[in-house]
């Protein structure tokens, strides 16, 4: 093709910047400052160049430790040489964090630049994270962008139909999207710029638009070089179709009509990042969950008690976790020392969000009216879920150790509340823990009285439980179990109250894999399913009750040990819970956790709605929830803590740990004998929710996910002055076909904004008080409640 017939080539001058990978935040901090003065360099040096950076918390860094840089970037952003895109805080992880982490991302991110800049960027920029789920597109527009730019999955991962494509989500959403070709950046390592240039000729040629070629020194930042500008402006002179320009430019610019459209996810790429690096993600789970609790609970504080809503705490400890939200922190690709830095920093989040639930919860605790009886052990739980909590609970209340008197478990209206003696955190005389079920409504509460009564039970004495010898069945009114004597796996789980039985084979059956891939697992889009099963060393019966039995298994695998504490309600209209204490020793090695469901469909949340993936044995990631459609009946499986999948002939796999080298990347070979250090060794615990039913929906489903990832907060009930009833609702909630994910003070401190997704498909309606809205099919809609007016707004809490 002739120059005058090309299309322009948009040179897009950019240094990607790993602000942890190989290096701790410390050097990435210090990379920043110095690639961006080096961005400053070129602009200096002449009058076309244009530099295109993104990411908040990357200018924040310069605006607080280096005030004189900031200013050079704004009068060059004043300019319209420096180009701010992406308007997200970081370049982040697109699989595991949760829908909510995407939108504040833009909220926090967006704001920044508003506030220091006057801009607001459209153009999403996320050129280096793993894959994206399908409902990206719904989270992009949602918080006001118009366009996207990504490079994974690569050509060699995902066919598209074109590299510039309309990519739409379930609900309709869609957007512009174009996929970087030959890298975002250029070094003497990489593709040198004159034929990285030549091939993205040969782009145009072949697509017939303009394309965009990124250059500059990155990842470890950069910026583009003398070089890179002569090599341009030889070009420009010669009168090439080339010219500086950025992704904005590119977008108004080229022809967005007719496009091909993509309606899918855009996977697969490193499938090993959704299992690395364990406690970091459970962590991040951990972060989220109780920050939005958090959140509910001052918002409703707030209205009901008139204290000011903590926003700028909110935002701090938001910012953090969008920080280690960061592609290589989060998919587990860094070295130990920033995996380490991470863990910190998001255990220091949910210390801070511990602190203000509790200030919030002393604040609701006080609207209450005073104990019954002030003899009484007497506690509050309480939900900051916008969906019903409906199972067992377990409680502490104190009674300074007196284990003689009787006592009866009574509920606000003073009728018993059938409860069972469990095992008590401290293994101390006189400490009385117990389970008993509980129904509390969405952002509701329940006073409760731990009585001492003549017609009550005595706290029995400490007990560790008791090898069990005789045939491994267990049975309550709810459930029957069976267990293998080989491997502790389960061999027969059925729901006697609705006669499904869950497993057609062994089911929570743990298989260590060989695994020799490198840390991203790159090359591959599946793990292996043949491995060595574990061992069965022992059963204990821990507990036999009212309410639930309790079984102890535990298996092994050299010095591996895998301890399950099974619970089975008496009720089978509640989960049987799987609590995991998993001590992992395996090296180059992955363990699988089977459950053989006869699963004909397979659904996995992600963010911000879910995606269905056919069990082919891929490997996926998803989040908290996955439902699996059987031949007669549906199977929810829930957890608090991972996030990689597995199906093939009808088996669900649970991919619970991997254990390759810190930050190895192949083809650097693991040669045998050296030292190195592994991932994931040692012990973590999380727990798995098993519900069956004949019809099992994704409400259901997500409803079970809500209430393990957020548990109800008990806590004693001391308040004096209060006149509330002792059970209702702070705000009342009711929802057909979705639900509500999150609560939270508006950001101008004047209402309530509520986040709400559609789980039918079919679309939904959400009532808040007297007040309702309606959710698009696969749809996300975010509320603001104001004097009982609900308006729609976008993620950015703007009137739409």
């Amino acid at each position: 093709m002739t120059e005058a017939k090309r299309p322009l080539l948009h040179m897009i001058g950019n240094a990607h910047l790993d602000p942890v990978w190989l290096w701790r935040w410390q050097e990435g901090c210090a990379e920043a400052i110095g690639t961006c003065w080096a961005a400053i360099d070129r602009l200096r040096e002449g009058e076309g160049f244009i530099f295109t950076k993104g990411e908040a918390h990357i200018y924040r860094w310069i605006e607080e430790l280096e005030p004189a840089l900031f200013a050079e970037i704004k009068r060059y952003v004043d300019e319209g040489r420096w180009i701010i895109v992406n308007g997200w805080w970081i370049q982040p992880d697109c699989n595991v964090p949760n829908g909510e982490s995407v939108i504040r991302q833009a909220l926090y991110g967006k704001a920044y630049f508003l506030e220091k800049f006057g801009i607001e960027p459209t153009t999403g920029y996320n050129v280096d994270s793993f894959g994206h789920p399908g409902t990206f597109p719904m989270l992009l527009r949602h918080t006001g962008f118009a366009s996207y730019t990504f490079m994974r999955p690569g050509p060699h991962e995902m066919d598209l139909p074109g590299e510039l494509f309309t990519w739409q989500s379930p609900d309709g959403s869609s957007l512009p999207a174009f996929r970087i070709q030959d890298a975002y950046n250029t070094s003497k390592r990489s593709t040198p710029l004159s034929p990285k240039i030549d091939q993205h000729y040969g782009h145009m040629d072949k697509h017939g638009h303009a394309f965009m070629c990124f250059y500059g020194v990155g990842n470890h930042g950069g910026a583009p070089t003398i070089d890179n500008i002569e090599e341009i402006e030889k070009r420009i002179g010669r009168g090439e179709a080339l010219a500086y320009s950025d992704p904005e430019r590119f977008f108004h610019e080229v022809d967005t009509s007719g496009l091909p459209v993509v309606e899918s996810a855009l996977q697969f790429h490193a499938i090993g990042c959704y299992s690395v690096a364990s406690s970091l993600k459970a962590l991040n789970r951990k972060a989220e969950s109780l920050l939005e609790q958090a959140e509910a609970a001052s918002a409703l504080a707030h209205r009901a008690t008139g204290i000011s809503y903590p926003a700028e705490q909110f935002a701090s400890l938001w910012q953090i976790v969008l920080f280690n939200q960061f592609h290589d922190t989060l998919g587990g690709t860094s070295i130990e020392s920033a995996c380490l830095d991470s863990e910190r920093e998001l255990a220091g989040v949910i210390a801070g969000a511990e602190a203000l639930l509790n200030a919030a919860v002393r604040r609701l605790d006080g609207t209450i009216a005073p104990p019954i009886e002030p003899t009484d052990a007497t506690f509050v739980v309480m939900n900051f879920a916008g969906t019903p909590s409906n199972g067992l609970v377990e409680a502490e209340p104190w009674v300074d150790k007196d284990t003689e008197t009787p006592r009866l478990l009574l509920d606000e209206a003073g009728i018993s509340i059938p409860f069972q003696y469990v095992d008590p955190a401290g293994k101390t005389t006189g400490l009385q823990r117990l389970a008993f079920p509980l129904t509390v409504p969405a952002y509701g509460y329940r006073v409760l009285r731990f009585a001492a009564a003549d017609k009550g039970v005595s706290a029995p004495g400490v007990s560790f439980g008791q090898p069990h010898a005789g045939p491994l069945k267990f049975e309550t009114d709810g459930y029957l179990l069976e267990l293998c004597r080989e491997t502790g796996a389960i061999t027969r789980l059925v729901n006697l109250s609705n006669g499904v039985e869950l497993f057609s084979g062994r089911g929570h059956r743990g298989v260590i894999v060989d695994d020799p891939s490198d840390t991203w697992t790159h090359g591959t889009d599946r793990f292996g399913f043949e491995g060595r099963d574990m061992t069965l060393e022992g059963v204990k019966l821990v507990e036999s009750g009212l309410v639930r039995t309790t079984i102890e298994v535990t298996a092994s695998h050299g010095a591996s040990r895998l301890v399950t504490t099974i619970i089975l309600p008496m009720d089978g209209s509640l989960p049987v819970e799987l609590r995991v204490a998993l001590d992992w020793r395996e090296q180059r090695k992955l363990l699988r956790l089977a459950y053989p469901l006869g699963g004909k469909e397979f659904e996995y949340e992600v963010a911000g709605g879910w995606d269905s993936t056919p069990g082919t044995g891929r490997e996926v990631p998803g989040q908290r929830w996955v439902r699996v459609s059987a031949a007669a009946h549906d199977v929810a499986l829930v957890n608090d803590a991972k996030y990689s999948y597995a199906a093939l002939d009808g088996t669900l796999y649970l991919t619970a740990v991997r254990s390759p080298i810190f930050a190895h990347h192949d083809p650097i070979p693991a040669e045998d004998g050296a030292r190195y250090r592994y991932m994931d060794q040692g012990e973590q615990m999380f727990s798995i929710l098993l519900q069956a039913a004949p019809k099992l929906d994704r409400q259901e489903a997500a409803t079970l996910a809500e209430r393990l990832n957020k548990p109800l907060v008990t806590t004693p009930h001391v308040s004096r002055g209060g006149t509330g009833d002792h059970a209702g609702q702070w705000q009342p909630v009711a929802s057909e076909g979705g639900m509500v994910t999150a609560l939270k003070g508006a950001e101008d401190g004047n209402a309530l904004i509520a986040r709400v997704l559609d789980l039918s498909g079919d679309g939904a309606t959400v009532a808040l008080g007297a007040e309702a809205a309606r959710v698009a099919p696969r749809g996300i809609a975010t509320l603001r409640l104001s004097e009982d007016q609900l308006v729609q707004c976008d993620g950015m809490e703007r009137p739409v």
